[in-house]
C-alpha cells in the first residue's frame, strides 16, 4: 500500500529538475492541425487521460512546494526586517520594511516562489489542454460510432448484416442502364 505521504514527498526535489519529458511525448502524439481519424482518435483517448493524470500528481507536489517557499519568504522578509535592519541601524518600521524587501535572501526567496507559480500554472494548463483534447476526442468517436450505427454498417463486421443490395443485372448500375453499351 503507498501511502499519500510518499505521493507528496518532496525530498531531493526540485522546480528546475522536474521530469516533463512524458508529458511531453503525450503532448506531441496529439494533432497539432485538428485533423483526427478514428485510429489517432482511439489511441489518443487513453494517452489524455495518462496526461492529465500526471499533470494532476506534479500540481499536489507543487502546491506543497509553493506552501513551503511561501514560508521561506515570510521568514526572510522577518529576518531581514527585525534582525539585519536592527544591526544596519534602521530605526523606523517604513524603513525596516524597505529593507528587508530590498534584502537579496528575500528577494531569492520571491522569485523561487514566483518560479514554483508558474510551474504549477504550466501544468494546470496542460492538464486542460489534456481535458479538451479528451472531450475532443470523445466527441468525435462518439459522433462516428453513432453515423456507424445509424448506417447499418459495422466497421468490425464490414459485410455483415448489410441492407445493401447489388443489382442482379450486369448491365445496370446504380442509376440505370449503361449507356456506353
Amino acid at each position: 500500500m503507498k501511502k499519500f505521504s510518499e505521493r507528496v514527498d518532496l525530498s531531493g526535489f526540485s522546480i528546475e529538475d522536474i521530469d516533463v519529458s512524458e508529458i511531453d511525448r503525450i503532448a506531441d502524439f496529439l494533432p497539432k492541425n485538428g485533423v483526427i481519424d478514428l485510429n489517432i482518435a482511439e489511441s489518443a483517448l487513453a494517452l489524455t487521460l495518462e496526461g492529465q493524470n500526471l499533470c494532476q500528481e506534479k500540481i499536489a507536489q507543487v502546491d506543497r512546494w509553493i506552501g513551503i517557499k511561501e514560508t521561506e519568504k515570510n521568514k526572510s522578509w522577518s529576518y531581514a526586517a527585525l534582525t539585519l535592519a536592527k544591526a544596519a541601524g534602521v530605526k523606523t518600521a517604513k524603513e525596516k520594511e524597505w529593507f528587508a524587501q530590498a534584502d537579496s535572501a528575500y528577494i531569492d526567496a520571491c522569485n523561487n516562489l514566483t518560479l514554483a507559480k508558474a510551474c504549477k500554472k504550466w501544468f494546470e494548463n496542460k492538464a486542460n489542454y489534456f481535458q479538451t483534447w479528451h472531450y475532443a476526442l470523445k466527441t468525435f468517436l462518439k459522433r462516428d460510432y453513432s453515423i456507424e450505427n445509424i448506417s447499418g454498417i459495422s466497421a468490425t463486421a464490414y459485410n455483415a448484416g448489410s441492407s445493401f443490395r447489388r443489382s442482379s443485372s450486369e448491365d445496370e448500375d446504380m442509376c440505370g442502364d449503361m449507356e456506353w453499351k
